[in-house]
């Protein structure tokens, strides 16, 4: 049963997030991976996110060049996309002031759409909560 877990939940890609995480906890990022693509590299929305992170070209171009990357950004590329999306989430974090929960839901819906009094996103945030708590507790030993 608790290899079901370890096979549901992997640590997929955790060197890249660990190594560019900052101060964000690396298995939130995890989960929120696991939310927006499920760890599929070319997954594409219907709105036209690209890739593990769920990427729009356009806030991946805006990131990129608000964050001063130095060299060429290729958001179809696992590592470029994990990068700038962990840079995004980052800004959303500053942007509300600490609070994830609301910095989660603008990652999902996007700043302009979300308020505190909001409900926006709701479904998508409870499922990152729980994956992240899932992944603290099969990766208890990982930081």
């Amino acid at each position: 049963m608790i290899l079901f877990f370890y096979l549901y939940f992997p640590l997929k890609y955790y060197a890249i997030v660990k190594e560019n995480c900052g101060s964000i906890d690396p298995l939130l990022i995890i989960a929120l991976i696991k939310v927006e693509s499920n760890f599929r590299e070319k997954a594409v929305s219907r709105a036209g996110a690209i890739g593990l992170m769920q990427l729009l070209p356009s806030t991946a171009a805006w990131i990129c060049q608000r964050s001063g990357f130095s060299r060429d950004i290729d958001i179809t590329s696992p590592v470029d996309n994990i990068v700038v999306g962990i840079e995004y989430l980052r800004y959303l974090i500053d942007l509300y002031d600490g609070n994830i929960e609301l910095a989660l839901r603008a990652y999902n819906w996007g700043p302009a759409r979300v308020t505190q009094q909001s409900d926006v996103a709701g479904e998508y945030l409870s499922r990152v909560k729980l994956y992240h708590r899932i992944y603290r507790i099969l990766y208890f030993w990982v930081r």
